[in-house]
């Protein structure tokens, strides 16, 4: 009886036809991402390329972006200078290159102490709520209630002006300002039915906290962290335009566009400021559509759309 019934049954599988799909290989999975991610792909390598040049932009850069040449002063792109040099003679695409160090060591200062941070804070904020709530929230209204450049004044009085103090400044606020939106999302996936089938079943809040609600707002991490560098990468340009950024000299995208290559650009040389507004633009632009495909892609909700 039991022999005809399991030949039974495999009669009835064959003849349903249930075969298990092809396996698909790496490539096509790769190749499938892509073209439903192609505008993030580029994204993702624009900001792989500023993440390489943070590293190693001083060591492969053409020249050196501080050797001063009177010959070659104000010369058009060539094919010995791309970019052109500036004022001084400088090649401006050796001074782009190395100024990406400057700007990625802000923006990881600021995604790593600041939003790491802020971060930490806003999902304890969420979660436990009562006194830690009041005491966290309270400083960081108190915080957002002073211009941010009379703060970065101050700090420069205390500290002088430089890369530390533009990173304090960018830091502190990073913090403050990503423990709002994560301290929402705490306080909603502390109430879900599973972290109360958790608690009901006697798991501690430690317990809680680590695995089920910081793996939930972990991806809303990542994406608010690349938000925050492209914050950054704006605002250090910003300072350094204002000439309150770092030392005079010094490889600095927001530096070059100042001054006096805004009054060369408007008499014909006009790539002392475009080089670098493009490529200012680019991270910029390349940092926020990276950030929304991995919202894209992290988030169940929205996997698979378009």
């Amino acid at each position: 009886m039991t022999s005809s019934a399991s030949t039974i049954g495999s009669y009835a599988i064959a003849a349903t036809g249930w075969d298990l799909p092809p396996e698909v290989s790496r490539r096509t999975r790769v190749l499938r991402f892509v073209r439903r991610n192609f505008i993030g792909v580029i994204a993702s390598i624009i900001v792989a390329t500023f993440v390489f040049l943070g590293v190693f932009g001083p060591s492969v850069a053409p020249s050196d972006p501080r050797d001063i040449d009177t010959t070659q002063q104000l010369e058009a792109p060539s094919l010995e200078h791309p970019f052109g040099t500036n004022k001084l003679g400088q090649d401006v695409l050796s001074r782009i290159i190395a100024g990406a160090r400057v700007t990625f060591l802000i923006g990881l200062m600021a995604v790593t102490i600041g939003f790491g941070t802020g971060a930490a804070l806003g999902i304890v904020s969420g979660y436990f709520g009562r006194w830690i709530d009041y005491l966290i929230q309270r400083s960081g209204e108190a915080w957002a209630a002073f211009p941010q450049l009379i703060l970065y004044l101050a700090f420069i009085a205390a500290f002088g002006p430089g890369l530390k103090s533009i990173a304090i400044v960018i830091a502190i606020s990073a913090a403050f300002g990503g423990s709002r939106v994560l301290r929402s999302m705490a306080l909603i996936i502390r109430h879900t039915d599973y972290v109360e089938a958790a608690r009901s079943l006697g798991a501690t809040e430690l317990r809680l906290l680590l695995r089920h609600v910081v793996p939930n707002v972990m991806p809303l991490v990542i994406v608010g962290a690349s938000g925050v560098f492209a914050v950054s990468v704006l605002a250090e340009a910003a300072l350094s335009y204002l000439g309150l950024g770092v030392a005079p000299g010094t490889p600095s995208w927001g530096m070059d566009i100042s001054g006096e290559s805004q009054t060369f650009a408007r008499s014909g040389h006009w790539w002392l400021v475009a080089f670098p507004g493009i490529v200012i633009s680019l991270v910029v632009l390349g940092f926020n559509l990276m950030g929304d495909m991995l919202r894209d892609v992290l988030d169940p909700r929205l996997r698979g759309s378009r």
